[in-house]
Order: C-alpha cells, then structure tokens, then sequence
C-alpha cells in the first residue's frame, strides 16, 4: 500500500449546503484513490462571490 499527501482546492458550489460539504467533498477525492482522512484547511471567498476551500488528505494508491 502507497500512502500519498494531497492539497486541493475547490469551488464550493453555492447549490452545496454545509451539512453536505462533506459528502462532496469525499465524492471530489474518491477518484484521486482510497481516501484514509481528510481535513478542510482553508475557506476562503472568491472572486465571483463564491467559495474557494482548500482540503488537505492521504490517500492509498
């Protein structure tokens, strides 16, 4: 098993309410491998007046 360290950034979208955050954000590291923990690091505002998060995590590959 690799363990590899990711850092990633997305645009939250507006149509995802905080008690889904955490889904989308599984389902936008899933195709990256098998996630083993994640953490958001960062949420910053963005220039068209939405989100910008940043998610740190390890995942196998």
């Amino acid at each position: 098993m690799r363990l590899t360290s990711l850092q990633r950034q997305f645009l939250w979208p507006a149509d995802v309410p905080l008690v889904e955050l955490r889904s989308w954000i599984s389902q936008q590291l899933a195709p990256e491998g098998d996630v083993l923990r994640w953490a958001l690091t960062e949420v910053r505002p963005a220039p068209d007046g939405g989100r910008t998060i940043q998610v740190e995590a390890v995942i196998s590959a």
